[in-house]
């Protein structure tokens, strides 16, 4: 019966979002909004509601938004279906493919044969592999996406050679290791992450500030990916408490090589070193992996059948993520951000030298902004607030940009970052579970990095 009510909650308050966002759409315009800004808020707020509490399935939700959006806000069709020429929406429908091609190939398990004579033999040592690797790998793959669709059909694997079979708790928690490892420290890494990019264009081409890989790695990486890769072992352990049966859990087994695993290898491998060579190249790593993903459905090239591909390939994660970044072009377009900015800091009034208060008021709107914008909006629109902060606050232009990059380890929602949804799909985990680490790693930003990372940026010499 606790278990009904439980479940009956996210309901109810999907329903008490959704009879806002109605509110909102009829409200009166006060003197400065527009009605039109109103009615894309109230589509808005129903879309949010009904994302951050899963009450229906993400894609479907992505499927009410872009219909609410066309025919009662005021957004063309070329903004609320943007997510789906853009190119982390590509990145997205690329790696599904690609994961079935690990999957149907049997090189998630060669690879996972591997990597299992490296970590140690229990259930906490592989959540500090996996998480481990996904840090290791934000140095070198510059997509969260493209990370994860490499990574965790592989861990997969390692977890059925393990005895960590579906619905184990154990199985969730690996694969939720190596998606945290490769998403939370990626923030402190700066061509690793998207919102870490669009923050970078932002400041560049709005400030005329330019900001270099080391100067970023040094001001953001010792706290957010240092204390995050030590958190995610620890909170995944508790929330999704396992063990590995046995000591020698069948590393001894190995898979057999065919003519598509090794095209798969070479394809791979390919598609990496292109990922790692983009500075040279300019190729997005969208378009990258879109025609790695043609090859893998190519006949007699590929490796995956078209029943696969039409059949046992779900695309709503590619849908939801085209959702998400319709909404953020949407709020954009309408002007919302700055009047939503103002509100915020009427609640959090900043004041000169007041830098530890104006740290957390700065680094908590940004966040709180980042669950209308999501994480690759968000920086768009808090960017260009960065000179009135700097006036409130007396800080540098630089001092104020830098204050962004936590705020987005403090996202608490799932539809905020698109790889989560799409690492759940492939993992068959359930929004519910997700929900807890996400809120979980949430706490951790606010109330551990964020006073550490006042304390690196005081010491390094951000506030002088």
């Amino acid at each position: 019966m606790m278990d009904k009510r439980t479940h009956r909650i996210p309901v109810v308050i999907a329903w008490l979002g959704i009879a806002a966002g109605i509110a909102v759409f009829f409200l009166p315009p006060p003197d400065g909004l527009s009605p039109g800004m109103l009615r894309t808020a109230g589509v808005v707020i129903v879309a949010i509601s009904l994302w951050a509490t899963a009450a229906l399935p993400e894609y479907f939700t992505a499927l009410i938004f872009f219909l609410l959006a066309i025919t009662l806000a005021d957004a063309g069709p070329a903004t609320v279906f943007s997510g789906f020429h853009s190119a982390a929406g590509w990145m997205v429908f690329g790696g599904l493919v690609l994961g079935a091609a690990v999957q149907e190939t049997g090189f998630g398990k060669v690879l996972a044969g591997q990597l299992l004579r490296i970590f140690p033999k229990s259930y906490t040592g592989l959540l500090v592999g996996a998480t481990m690797t996904g840090m290791v790998l934000c140095f070198t793959l510059p997509s969260n996406t493209g990370r994860v669709v490499i990574m965790l059909p592989i861990f997969l694997a390692m977890a059925d050679r393990v005895g960590l079979q579906p619905g184990r708790p154990g199985r969730t928690g690996l694969a939720f290791a190596a998606t945290a490892g490769s998403i939370y420290p990626s923030f402190g890494v700066l061509p690793a992450a998207v919102p870490n990019l669009g923050w970078l264009g932002a400041a560049e081409s709005i400030h005329g500030i330019e900001i270099t890989y080391g100067q970023y790695l040094l001001t953001n990486f010792p706290v957010i990916g240092l204390v995050s890769v030590t958190a995610i072992p620890l909170i995944i352990s508790k929330l999704f408490p396992d063990r590995i049966d046995g000591a020698d859990p069948g590393i001894e087994e190995t898979a057999e090589s065919s003519p598509e695993l090794v095209r798969l290898v070479l394809i791979l491998t390919a598609t990496l070193g292109l990922w790692m060579t983009d500075f040279a190249h300019g190729v997005s790593p969208a378009w990258i992996v879109l025609g790695a993903a043609i090859l893998c459905m190519l006949p007699r090239v590929g490796m995956i059948p078209s029943s696969v591909v039409v059949g046992r390939v779900s695309y709503a994660p590619w849908f939801f993520v085209c959702g998400v970044i319709g909404m953020g072009a949407v709020v954009s377009e309408a002007g919302m951000g700055s009047h939503l900015s103002d509100a915020m800091f009427v609640v959090a009034p900043l004041a000169d030298g007041a830098d530890f208060a104006n740290f957390v008021a700065v680094t908590v709107a940004s966040a709180a902004m980042a669950v209308v914008t999501t994480l690759p909006g968000q920086p768009a629109i808090m960017t260009t607030l960065m000179p009135d902060i700097a006036a409130a606050t007396g800080w540098p232009l630089l001092t104020v940009l830098m204050t962004q990059p936590l705020s987005w380890a403090m996202a608490p929602f799932a539809y905020q970052f698109p790889p989560w949804i799409l690492a759940a799909h492939i993992a068959g985990a359930s929004a519910g579970r997700l929900a807890l680490l996400l809120l979980a790693m949430a706490m951790v930003a606010s109330f551990v990095m964020l006073p550490l990372q006042f304390l690196w940026l005081r010491l390094i010499g951000f506030f002088g």
